[in-house]
């Protein structure tokens, strides 16, 4: 038989975009099981990250038991997550309520703005940025996110089976290895190459959490301190929105900045927000992050921007939130093999894969 490549056929091609298609398909049709059972992985993954961090805590010089290091990592989980679901409930629902007059207050600003750019060059009618910016509803897209919100919180009961099982899983798959391949070389091999990917896999999951909650933070901080409204629920919305690359970072400096504009009409008080949340997300996600994460994110940014369009097409704000993660840990795990390597080397931004 020849070594060479066999020849890509068109029965090969039409296969191959079928099976895309299907699995598309798939990911649509069953959306409302695998977004709750894709974010319980992620969780598992970030409740056994936590858990390593425990374990290097030394009781009287010796590191405590596994099982007292993930209760740890548990309660420490689920007390992050009742102070994000307080502020969920505190001031998701009255900032729905409020949008609409920071909306009558954003069109009246609107106004002014064409009045005076219409003075400014002299013209009897006023330029119509409005026609431009009137399809802006801030009311649509705050709803749009407190629905995908409450549409997580809804599912919580579901996500936290998917995350018990997860865990309970890595206890016996130890045991199911060792059933699967009897060589001991072999099996050598493979769970050094799996606990490499779950070691990188954790890291990227915790290092992006962290940096989410410290821009969440400052955002809250900077807004609190300054008396803009709804600073809690902006700290919540930067986020998540960091998430998501390129455009979630700009998102979380315009609208907080665009409401402090909008609550008491200063240019000023706009640009020192402006600056705030855009030096720290500058310093955070191009100093900090890199250095903690290595090649963990090395991801090719023409790939990020089609993996938004395509997962937010496909799950909507939930996709665009989960498609790097998913594109990260895909990358992880295909840089491990040398079959799938090829395909991990294109996936990455300088052809660099560790």
């Amino acid at each position: 038989m020849s070594s060479e490549s066999q020849p890509i056929t068109l029965p090969a091609v039409a296969s191959s975009l079928g099976i895309v298609a299907v699995s598309i398909g798939f990911l649509v049709l069953g959306k409302d099981i695998f977004i709750p059972l894709v974010l319980g992985i992620f969780i598992a993954y970030l409740i056994i990250a936590l858990s390593h961090i425990f374990e290097r805590v030394r009781i009287n010089g010796r590191p405590a038991p596994d099982w007292v290091n993930m209760t740890a990592s548990i309660v420490s989980f689920l007390l992050l997550l009742a102070v994000l679901v307080q502020l969920i409930a505190d001031n998701i629902a009255a900032a729905v309520d409020a949008a609409p007059q920071y909306q009558a207050r954003f069109e009246t600003l609107l106004i002014s703005i064409n009045t005076m750019l219409a003075s400014t060059f002299n013209r009897h009618e006023p330029i119509t940025l409005t026609s431009v910016m009137e399809k802006i509803d801030l009311g649509m897209w705050v709803g749009r996110f407190a629905a995908a919100l409450q549409a997580v919180v809804a599912n919580t009961f579901e996500i936290f089976i998917y995350v018990i099982f997860a865990l309970l899983e890595k206890r016996t798959f130890d045991r199911k290895l060792d059933a699967i391949f009897p060589d001991p070389a072999r099996r050598q091999t493979l769970r050094a190459t799996l606990a490499h990917i779950g070691r990188r896999t954790e890291t990227y999951v915790l290092i992006k959490t962290l940096m989410s909650l410290m821009v969440g933070g400052i955002t809250y901080i900077t807004l609190a301190v300054l008396n803009v409204d709804f600073a809690a629920f902006f700290g919540l919305l930067v986020f998540v929105l960091n998430f998501i690359p390129y455009v979630g970072p700009v998102i979380g400096v315009v609208i907080p900045a665009l409401l402090a504009l909008l609550q008491y009409g200063s240019v000023p008080l706009f640009a020192i927000i402006t600056a705030i949340l855009a030096s720290a997300h500058a310093v955070i996600g191009n100093v900090l992050e890199p250095r903690l994460m290595g090649r963990s994110l090395n991801l090719s940014p023409l790939l990020m921007v089609v993996a938004l369009a395509v997962w937010g097409s496909i799950w909507g704000i939930a996709g665009m939130l989960l498609a790097v993660p998913l594109l990260v840990i895909a990358m992880i795990v295909l840089g491990q093999f040398p079959k799938t390597r090829p395909l991990a080397i294109f996936m990455s931004e300088n052809g660099e894969v560790s």
